[in-house]
């Protein structure tokens, strides 16, 4: 059985696509979880009176994108007939056979989560998110965002990770890796999670027949301080968390250099607004340092993989 989890704030205007796509699957074993993060608009009414087989978890106040997934993946794990769990952003709507596809990435034994490919919802040919990688040396990225969809990341394949905007875990990889991290409120927690799967033993697979459509920026603004603020902290978390010892070591002076440029060019093609979110981001993520350490002596405990494999991840 699959538990789909739905995180929500004032997804109104979403939810009803979301939901009859999911409706239409040719894979039928599975159930709707909506964890309402106390939307202001008509989203829990909707669904009770509309959706009534949706299961709502309803919480007291906006926690943020992780929290809100990790009260589903609890509700989830407490179920026994539970045995993936698939994140699903509001604002998508899944082709038939999506489910069916995702499933098909764990014939593999080391597979832990697969991944899709997310087009982009407005214009169908364009590429949102192909799975998630990580720079050599550099920060996180969605592959062939903003691409057109020409058949380029058509290969099945082992990768880093999926976005979870859209992706499916097995029970067993939660229940060994953990929660996503409650102090990434959004944005690089599932990049976060990823690379502590990958460290556990576990792969990702991606599968381009599992095919959803994605209105990104529907729910979040592009280029905003609080965005940006957020990313600049929870990127220094995920490396300290994650990063093998000898590789954060060989690699810290070029991610301190590479901050000092990116925060060059805020300033100087953006805004001196985004400029301060972006140094602001970073110096919350120092003061959160030796809450970083402490998470990462217990990830490291579970590391299986030699340094080697981890940086061959990175491209």
């Amino acid at each position: 059985m699959i538990y789909i989890i739905i995180p929500n704030f004032n997804g109104l205007a979403h939810l009803e696509l979301c939901y009859e796509s999911l409706r239409k699957q040719s894979y039928k074993e599975f159930r709707i979880v909506l964890v309402d993060n106390n939307s202001s608009d008509s989203s829990v009414k909707f669904t009770e009176e509309s959706y009534p087989e949706v299961k709502i978890l309803k919480l007291n106040f906006n926690t943020g994108f992780s929290v809100a997934v990790n009260e589903g993946i609890k509700y989830s794990l407490g179920n026994p007939d539970c045995k993936y769990i698939l994140l699903l952003n509001n604002d998508t709507e899944c082709d038939k056979f999506f489910l069916e596809e995702l499933l098909k990435g764990f014939e593999d034994k080391n597979t832990g989560s697969v991944a899709c490919k997310m087009l982009n919802f407005y214009n169908r040919n364009i590429i949102d998110d192909a799975g998630d990688f990580i720079k050599r040396k550099g920060s996180p990225y969605a592959r062939g965002f903003g691409e057109t969809d020409t058949g380029q990341y058509d290969k099945e394949e082992f990768i880093f990770g999926a976005c979870a905007g859209a992706a499916i875990y097995s029970r067993e990889v939660i229940e060994k890796a953990g929660y996503f991290d409650e102090d990434f409120f959004a944005y690089y927690e599932d990049v976060d999670f990823s690379f502590r799967m990958q460290l556990c033993g576990y792969k990702c697979f991606y599968n381009p027949k599992a095919i959803c459509y994605h209105k990104r920026g529907a729910t979040t603004s592009s280029k905003s301080g609080f965005q940006t603020m957020l990313c600049e902290k929870n990127l220094l978390a995920l490396r300290i968390k994650n990063y093998p010892a000898l590789t954060l070591i060989k690699w810290f002076p070029y991610f301190f250099l590479i901050r000092f440029v990116r925060y060059y060019r805020f300033y100087r093609d953006h805004s001196a607004d985004l400029f301060r979110s972006a140094v602001k981001g970073y110096f919350k993520g120092i003061s959160e340092i030796p809450d970083s350490f402490r998470k990462r002596k217990k990830i490291q405990k579970l590391k299986s993989v030699s340094t080697e494999y981890i940086e061959s991840l990175f491209k």
